[in-house]
């Protein structure tokens, strides 16, 4: 994920700012399991699904993105 960019646009848009902030809180929670020599099974279906929530938000913040800039085309 390109954070910079998603940072200028998280900047002048709450919804982009909202998911940017839920993935990063996602990545904090992953780095966790991540660092463990060992996970339950519990664990394990948690890490997965937080890796499945952490792409979805990533291909929504890209969505938004390429939305605004499409509609910044249009009034520049």
């Amino acid at each position: 994920m390109d954070k910079e960019l998603v940072k200028q646009f998280a900047e002048k848009y709450q919804d982009i700012k909202e998911l940017f902030e839920k993935h990063q809180s996602l990545e904090k929670e992953l780095e966790r399991y991540v660092k463990r020599p060992y996970l339950t099974p519990e664990e394990e279906m948690r890490e997965k699904q937080i890796k499945r929530e952490k792409l979805y938000l990533k291909e929504r913040i890209y969505e938004l993105i390429k939305k605004y800039q499409k509609e910044g085309e249009k009034i520049g």
